[in-house]
């Protein structure tokens, strides 16, 4: 009889009698699984990120991550191309138009890998496209960024194809592949992994161009080196900085040339001759 009591009373304790009681007990017991389907989410999330970062490494046997919208190829001529697009809203993009030629698209991205032991980055490549989206009551195309591996731009060249090959990446968020590219020097090595041969490229020279608040020319000029140049050029792309009041307001283009090993001094010299 004694249990039973004191069962009763425990009972009681844990289920409130009174109607708001019982209100307040449910209420706090539904804010506390929402606070676990909260904390699920965002472990889940911090995890997804974790791994997406660790795939898009060059040394890891991980699929790319490929988290951007699907390549868009036109049967027809291409729409005009902008400057990348990188951490900023459509809106916020570049309005300077730049034309490529509609045989350029016909030929897929070989690039599968970018090293760069200087600032320690070793990142997979994955082809990026664009999305066409209006402003300024015009359509434009505007080049997408893979969120964790370095983009490879549609169109641009392959290695071996004396043409200029475009790169461009995050600073910040995602995976931050290019985060350290402004630490990058003339002379630094970077080696592109393409099909089944590894190409290296010196770089050459590096800008930091003001994309926000300039000229219709200023863009243009600026949209000069993710064009074509008739030559092989490596051409990497980012914004900067990655925060403070001028945020993305600014693009670091490094660009790199096919190294070319210089000359042994002390190997033999071959003079040519004519015997008599």
């Amino acid at each position: 009889m004694v249990q039973t009591s004191q069962s009763v009373k425990s009972a009681r304790a844990h289920h409130p009698a009174t109607p708001r009681a019982r209100v307040m007990w449910t209420l706090g017991n539904l804010l506390m699984l929402v606070g676990v389907v909260i904390i699920a989410y965002l472990g889940g999330l911090a995890a997804h990120q974790e791994y997406q970062r660790y795939a898009a490494r060059g040394d890891t046997e991980a699929p790319a991550p490929r988290d951007v919208s699907p390549v868009i190829v036109e049967e027809a001529a291409p729409l005009p191309f902008i400057a990348p697009l990188l951490n900023s809203p459509p809106a916020a993009a570049g309005r300077v138009v730049s034309e490529l030629p509609v045989d350029r698209f016909a030929q897929p991205s070989s690039i599968t890998r970018i090293a760069i032991p200087s600032i320690d980055l070793d990142s997979k490549v994955v082809e990026v496209g664009w999305d066409v989206v209006e402003q300024e009551g015009r359509q434009v195309a505007v080049w997408q960024v893979a969120e964790y591996a370095v983009g490879h731009h549609r169109g641009s060249a392959n290695p071996g194809d004396a043409e200029n090959i475009v790169l461009a990446g995050h600073v910040g968020g995602y995976g931050k592949v290019f985060k350290d590219l402004i630490e990058l020097q003339p002379g630094d090595r970077i080696t592109i992994y393409s099909g089944d041969q590894q190409y290296l490229y010196t770089v050459s020279e590096q800008h930091m161009l003001l994309e926000e608040g300039v000229s219709e020319e200023q863009r243009a000029a600026n949209a000069a080196y993710i064009a074509p140049g008739g030559s092989e050029m490596l051409t990497l792309v980012t914004c900067w900085p990655d925060t403070g009041p001028e945020r993305f307001n600014y693009r670091i283009i490094v660009r790199a040339v096919p190294f070319i090993a210089p000359a042994d001094p002390a190997a033999p010299t071959l003079v040519s001759s004519t015997l008599r």
